[in-house]
């Protein structure tokens, strides 16, 4: 695969990332709203939360449009990086390190997000069902 593949990859990941690093910032603001019960503060922070999500599902949208290009090797060569393979280059260490922290960060905002959304809607929380 090609550098240039592998650093498209790689700026989608970083767009993923950076989406849900705000999405993960407001949900704290939400969080800290619930604790002073400022519902005003509360609605206002959970539209806000709608344009990264948009721009986080735009660019997962973008990045499966993107493996959904190339080659069959190559597509399972990104699979095998993610599964645990041994980075055979710069540009797939950069991205397996890229792919690697949106991962890790993903599991942070679904983690608060669970517990925002159980302390806000209790048994009614999507987190419930």
């Amino acid at each position: 695969m090609t550098a240039g593949v592998w650093m498209d990859l790689t700026v989608l990941e970083r767009k993923k990332y950076n989406s849900l690093s705000e999405v993960l910032d407001l949900t704290r603001q939400l969080g800290e709203s619930l604790d002073r019960n400022d519902q005003v503060a509360v609605r206002m922070l959970i539209a806000m939360r709608q344009d990264p999500l948009l721009h986080l599902e735009e660019a997962e949208r973008t990045a499966k449009d993107r493996r959904r290009s190339l080659t069959e090797e190559e597509q399972r060569r990104i699979r095998s990086l993610l599964k645990g393979a041994e980075p055979q280059s710069s540009e797939e260490r950069t991205f397996l390190d890229q792919a690697g922290k949106t991962r890790r960060l993903l599991e942070r905002v679904v983690e608060l997000d669970r517990r925002v959304s159980l302390r806000m809607a209790g048994g009614q929380s999507f987190y419930k069902k």
